[in-house]
């Protein structure tokens, strides 16, 4: 399977490299603010005229088929479903959605410069069963939006792929001191034997797969109203269901409304998007494997990327009620 991404060889982009490059290439006069990002890198750009843009350059490690990946699915989804409240991209003075960045200090990297959408993080939100629903109905829609598309890279190896997931043995042994390494690791186990033979049968499209609560946004006047779908980087092709349960671990808000949110948020998505009864019998499992990628991936990240802050704000309390959830999903 694939294996997480250390970052190694290259110097970051500073912001003024990121504001000049924009300069350049699409002629537009920005200050620029760094975002997090596990992969790529991100700036937030605003202008003096009141328009804002994110620019996204690729880590040198990265292929240039793979980093036009998620261009090519924001283009998509412009053209199937352009009501979608998602980024749109920008073309630079040469008429192109995509620039190609190169020297000696930052490598060979694909950049792009899409639409900031504008609202506040889910995962700042005052949660509410209208605010579930409407998030599970989005998901849905655009799971219509991406179901035609197509890819040279869309069917990659990721470590984000729930299908890829007893791989993570493999990352835990990276891991010191992983929290509930046994739970863990008999989890794992349980799920290679069990779980994956009926997740390879299941029906399989190209996804956004990271339907997360820092990449959705909602209206502060109306939180029940989502505004913004973000972040397609870890877009890939496989399972349907897995896109519904890495929906389901952006819901879960507190311990006591894990339940009702789960139900709200995928009672909202088979209203939109009916699921079988497999999918719905296997989803549990799905549902705590991906709250044990988290942890694997959040604890290897720690370890081995640990000036990136893209996994800031996750601690021990944070995980240790999803592990108890998942605990009691895979028993139930």
């Amino acid at each position: 399977m694939a294996t997480p991404a250390k970052r190694v060889g290259h110097q970051p982009l500073s912001t003024a490299a990121a504001e000049s490059l924009v300069r350049e290439h699409y002629g537009i006069a920005v200050r620029a603010e760094r975002l997090t990002g596990e992969r790529d890198e991100n700036f937030r750009l605003r202008n003096d005229h009141g328009a804002d843009y994110v620019l996204k350059v690729s880590s040198p490690a990265e292929s240039g088929e793979i980093a036009s990946l998620q261009i090519a699915a924001l283009r998509h989804l412009e053209l199937t479903d352009p009501a979608l409240p998602c980024p749109r991209l920008a073309r630079s003075k040469a008429g192109q959605v995509q620039i190609r960045v190169t020297s000696t200090e930052h490598g060979a990297r694909t950049a792009f410069l899409c639409s900031f959408l504008p609202g506040r993080l889910l995962f700042g939100s005052t949660r509410s069963p209208e605010q579930q629903a409407a998030c599970g109905r989005l998901l849905a829609r655009l799971g219509h939006a991406l179901r035609s598309f197509e890819h040279a890279a869309s069917r990659r190896e990721l470590v984000w792929d729930l299908r890829q997931l007893p791989g993570l043995r493999q990352v835990c042994a990276e891991v010191p001191e992983l929290m509930h390494a046994q739970f863990i690791a008999g989890f794992l186990e349980r799920f290679a034997s069990k779980i994956s033979p009926r997740l390879s049968v299941l029906r399989r499209q190209f996804v956004h797969n990271d339907f997360n609560a820092r990449n959705i946004l909602v209206d502060p006047a109306d939180e029940a109203r989502i505004t913004g779908v973000i972040d397609f980087g870890d877009a890939v092709h496989t399972a349907l269901i897995a896109d519904v349960a890495v929906g389901v671990i952006g819901q879960l808000a507190t311990p006591e409304n894990a339940d009702d949110a789960i139900h709200e948020f995928v009672r909202a998505y088979g209203e939109v998007e009916p699921l079988t009864t497999e999918e719905l019998t296997i989803l549990p499992w799905l549902i705590a494997g991906r709250i044990v990628q988290n942890v694997v991936m959040t604890s290897w990240h720690r370890a081995h990327n640990p000036s990136s802050g893209h996994f800031d704000g996750f601690d021990a309390s944070y995980f240790e009620w999803r592990l108890a959830l998942a605990q009691r999903l895979v028993s139930a």
